[in-house]
């Protein structure tokens, strides 16, 4: 049997700039299922955008803690990297050689 493990999505592109944190707020149909260790707070500071003071800091929050399950069950962490959003299947570490994340 072939081992298939998931790679790095890239969720969001770096041309949406500043409003990637709004964007992936408003990306969930159903985000209690999809999303988790995001506090209501910060969802709602991300959904205002980059104008609401705690914009930065809630997407600091999600960025270090969310988790987020596809409809496979394939659960990721977020990772921003050349200013895109990536995720990152929970599993994967960081290749400085490669310059990119691995499969240990």
């Amino acid at each position: 049997m072939i081992d298939v493990r998931p790679e790095p999505i890239c969720f969001l592109s770096d041309a949406i700039g500043i409003y990637i944190p709004q964007r992936f707020a408003r990306a969930w149909h159903d985000r209690t299922v999809s999303v988790a260790n995001v506090s209501d707070e910060d969802w709602a500071a991300l959904e205002a955008g980059p104008d609401h003071s705690e914009y930065w800091d809630a997407w600091q929050e999600v960025c270090d803690d969310a988790k987020v399950t596809d409809i496979n069950g394939v659960e990721f962490f977020l990772d921003q990297q050349d200013g895109g959003l990536f995720l990152i299947p929970l599993g994967m570490t960081w290749d400085d050689e490669a310059d990119g994340w691995r499969w240990p």
